[in-house]
C-alpha cells in the first residue's frame, strides 16, 4: 500500500483564557495517527513566545501527560508524518520554528512542492541556510523574506503562494494568530472546526470530532484563513483556483468517519463497492473485505450483489505496514505474520475478496494463498479503485512505476501473479461517481494527468501507459 506523509492540526482560543491548546492538539493528532507514524510534534504559544517539541514515533510515545502539562498555552499547532526516502531525520520533523525580523514563526505542512529544487537554489543564492530537505523549511524561508516588506503575515503568505507550485495544506502560528492555507487546487485537505469559542484547523474532520468540536466547513482551495482574537478572518482566494481533491483520500488515506469537501468517506467507499459490483459481478457464496481498508467497499459490493457479507481474515494489528520495507523477502515474512484466514468461515465456499487498491500485489497474493489453504473453493479479487499506474508527486509516498504491478503486468498476467480466479478493477468514472459527482478530483495516480506541472526531470521519468495494453486481455 502507499501512504500519505502528513497530518496537521491547530487550536486557537481567541479569548486567550484556555491554556490547554496542546492537549487539544494532542487529541487531534492522535485521531490522525493514520496519516503519519514516524514522528509527531507540537508547537505552542505561551503568552506570545512560541515553543516547540518534536519526537520520533507515535503521538502517544512522544507526548505523555507530563509533557502535555508542560506545554501550556492558548494556541498550538501540531503535525504527524511518515518519513520520506531522502530524509527521515528528526530535523525534518514538524512543526518547524524560526525567528524572523517580525518575530517567531512556527509552521506545519502537508504536501509537496513541485518546484522545491528551484526555490531552494534561489533562496540559497540569497543567503538562506537549510538544515534539512524538507519543503517546510523552504516555505519558512520564503515567508521570512516576504515579511521583511509586509506588515501582515496574510499578505506575505499570499505572495509566497504565488511562488509555490504543488499540493499543500499548512498551518502557521505567529505570536498573535494561527493561519491556515490550502493550495489553489485544493489537492490536500484542510477544514475548520469550533468548540465553545475555541477554533480549529485540521487535515480531517475526524480530528475535530475527537476534541468534541463541531465541523464548520472546509477551507476552500487557495483560501487563507486566520484565527485571531477577533475570530475567523478570511482572505478570499484568487480567481484561478479550482477544487481538485486527491481522489485517493477517499479510497484509502482518510479515516472512514471523516468528511472531505462535502463527501462522507465511509459512504463513498460503500458506494464504490456497489458500483464495483455492477461493473464486475461475481457468482459467489461470501464477500469479505481485506482488513481494514477494504471493509467498507466489501459491504457495498455484498449489498449490491445480494451475497452474504462476513469475516474471513484476521489481522494482527501489532505488525508494521509491510509496504514500508524495501526488501521483498522481509515484506513477505511480515505479511505471513499479519494475516490469518478463518477456515470455518471460508471452507468450501466461493469467495469474493474486496480491497481498496492493489500496489505490488505481495500482500494480496499471500492473502489469497491463505484463503485457499483454509479451504476456499474459489477466490475472486475485486479492487475498489482503478489500477495504480503512476507515482504521486504531491505529498504521497508511492513506489516507482517499476514496483507498481499494473505498470509491469497486464490484467491477465496480474491475475496469475496474485493467484486469483478472476480480477476486476473499479473504473475511474465509477470511482469518481461514488465519491460525488460534484467533485473535480486529482486522479494523477490513476490517469497520469497531473493538475500541477511537474519539474521537467520528474515529468520525463514518467512512462505513459495505454489502458488498452492493460485491459486488452480482461479476465473475470
Amino acid at each position: 500500500m502507499i501512504h500519505d506523509e502528513c497530518g496537521i492540526f491547530a487550536a486557537f482560543d481567541p479569548t486567550s483564557t484556555r491554556q490547554d491548546a496542546a492537549r487539544l492538539t494532542f487529541l487531534g493528532l492522535f485521531a490522525m495517527q493514520h496519516r503519519g507514524e514516524d514522528s509527531a510534534g507540537i508547537a505552542i504559544n505561551q503568552q506570545g513566545t512560541l515553543l516547540c517539541q518534536r519526537r520520533k514515533g507515535l503521538v502517544t510515545e512522544g507526548f505523555d501527560a507530563v509533557a502535555i502539562n508542560v506545554l501550556q498555552g492558548h494556541a498550538a499547532i501540531g503535525h504527524v508524518r511518515y518519513p520520506t526516502p531522502v530524509d527521515s531525520s528528526l530535523e525534518s520533523a514538524q512543526p518547524m520554528l524560526i525567528k524572523s525580523r517580525r518575530g517567531q514563526l512556527a509552521l506545519a505542512f502537508n504536501g509537496a512542492l513541485t518546484n522545491s529544487a528551484q526555490l531552494r537554489q534561489e533562496l540559497q543564492a540569497q543567503g538562506a541556510i537549510f538544515q534539512s530537505r524538507s519543503d517546510s523549511e523552504i516555505m519558512l524561508a520564503l515567508l521570512a523574506r516576504h515579511q521583511v516588506l509586509e506588515d501582515r503575515p496574510e499578505t506575505a503568505l499570499s505572495k509566497m503562494q504565488s511562488e509555490m507550485f504543488g499540493a499543500y495544506a499548512m498551518v502557521l502560528m505567529t505570536s498573535d494568530r494561527v493561519i491556515g492555507m490550502r493550495d489553489p487546487n485544493g489537492i490536500r485537505p484542510l477544514c475548520i472546526g469550533e468548540l465553545q469559542g475555541t477554533l480549529f484547523l485540521a487535515s480531517e474532520s475526524c480530528a475535530i470530532d475527537a476534541v468534541g468540536g463541531q465541523f464548520v466547513r472546509d477551507v476552500q482551495p487557495g483560501e487563507i484563513v486566520s484565527l485571531t482574537a477577533s475570530g475567523i478572518v478570511v482572505a478570499q482566494p484568487a480567481n484561478n483556483t479550482r477544487c481538485k481533491t486527491c481522489l485517493f483520500e477517499y479510497v484509502y488515506f482518510a479515516r472512514p468517519d471523516s468528511v472531505i469537501d462535502g463527501t462522507n468517506v465511509f459512504a463513498s467507499r460503500v458506494a464504490s463497492g456497489s458500483v464495483l459490483a455492477h461493473e464486475h459481478p461475481c457468482d459467489a457464496d461470501l464477500v469479505i473485505g481485506a482488513p481494514d481498508s477494504g471493509l467498507a467497499a466489501s459491504i457495498g459490493y455484498a449489498q449490491a450483489m445480494k451475497i452474504p457479507h462476513g469475516s474471513g481474515l484476521l489481522k494482527n494489528r501489532y505488525v508494521g505496514r509491510t509496504f514500508l520495507h524495501p526488501n521483498q523477502s522481509h515484506r513477505e515474512m511480515l505479511v505471513s505474520l499479519k494475516f490469518t484466514a478463518l477456515a470455518e468461515a471460508v471452507k468450501g465456499k466461493k469467495i469474493v475478496l474486496v480491497d481498496d487498491s492493489l500496489v505490488r500485489g505481495t500482500t494480496t497474493r499471500h492473502v489469497i494463498n491463505l484463503l485457499r489453504k483454509a479451504g476456499a473453493q474459489e477466490v475472486h479479487m475485486r479492487v475498489a479503485s482503478p489500477p495504480l499506474q503512476y507515482p504521486c508527486h504531491y505529498g504521497v509516498e508511492t513506489p516507482g512505476q517499476h514496483d507498481l504491478s499494473a505498470c509491469e503486468l497486464t490484467q491477465r498476467e496480474l491475475v496469475n501473479h496474485i493467484g486469483a480466479d478472476s480480477l476486476g478493477f473499479l473504473s475511474l468514472n465509477g470511482l469518481q461517481n461514488a465519491c460525488g459527482s460534484n467533485l473535480n478530483q486529482c486522479t494523477a495516480c490513476f490517469s497520469g494527468q497531473y493538475p500541477v506541472a511537474l519539474a521537467p526531470e520528474l515529468a520525463a521519468s514518467i512512462r505513459q501507459i495505454d489502458p488498452d495494453w492493460f485491459f486488452n486481455r480482461v479476465e473475470g
